[in-house]
């Protein structure tokens, strides 16, 4: 049996390969209090656009905005575990790019609509055709 070790895997023409006959995540990125954490994906940097929210950039671009994505946010106040969270894209034209993705995220609380909070850990995926 063979072992094929390989820092980077480009096509022909020196972007990035296709992946055929799989739907795996093109995009992982995770960050805890603003900071990318190791073990990323095609993920190059997190900006903090403000209170609960960030614009994740990605290393290789999408093909086009169609791309999925599903994220999620952990909150944790010190004394209530009752609180739900969650992440999403705005659906505002600008939100999703095909080289990064803007998310909020925020708590939903039985007194409280919806309010923003600066997450203390959060993680994203995305699939979809890479440029």
């Amino acid at each position: 049996m063979s072992t094929l070790k390989a820092d980077t895997i480009q096509s022909t023409s020196g972007g990035a390969a296709t992946l055929t006959k799989q739907n795996a995540a093109k995009v992982r990125g995770q960050h805890a209090s603003g900071t990318l954490q190791s073990g990323s994906l095609n993920h190059s940097s997190i900006t903090d656009n403000g209170v609960g929210t960030f614009t994740h950039s990605f290393t290789n671009s999408f093909a086009n905005i169609l791309y999925s994505h599903v994220g999620s946010a952990t909150y944790n106040n010190g004394t209530s575990t009752a609180i739900w969270t969650y992440m999403r894209v705005d659906g505002a034209a600008g939100d999703t790019a095909t080289g990064s993705i803007n998310m909020d995220s925020a708590y939903v609380h039985a007194t409280a609509n919806r309010t923003d909070f600066d997450a203390a850990f959060t993680d994203l995926i995305c699939f979809g055709d890479l440029a």
